[in-house]
């Protein structure tokens, strides 16, 4: 699926994914590519993989950055949509949608006016 990203961020992903390149003989026909594989041929990194490398190579933090981002999302959306967004229950959006001191007045105002069919 295309994504759009910034042109500075686009060139780092293209040189991180040339330097990944397994040689055809390497992998099957139909393998993916992945941008993060994995130590296993035709797997990625997990997450948590991920998080734990940048963590101790780069002195990244991801956690309070996901918080963050989390955080953000909560305060643009109404918790339903972002439930349905995340794949998280909408007991969870809804504490997110709390933390960012996000009500849910304009949201519930446009059902009523909107109402699903």
């Amino acid at each position: 699926m295309p994504v759009l990203i910034p042109p500075p961020l686009a060139t780092l992903i293209t040189e991180l994914r040339a330097g990944n390149e397994q040689p055809p003989s390497q992998r099957s026909p139909d393998a993916p590519v992945w941008l993060f594989p994995g130590y296993l041929p035709g797997t990625h990194f997990s997450g948590s993989r991920l998080s734990t490398n940048l963590n101790k190579t780069a002195g990244i933090f991801t956690r309070p950055a996901r918080g963050a981002a989390l955080c953000a999302l909560a305060a643009d959306l109404p918790a339903p949509v972002l439930a349905d967004l995340l794949g998280v229950s909408v007991a969870a959006a809804t504490r997110w949608s709390t933390l960012a001191g996000r009500d849910h007045l304009d949201y519930l105002a446009a059902r009523i006016d909107n109402p699903p069919e």
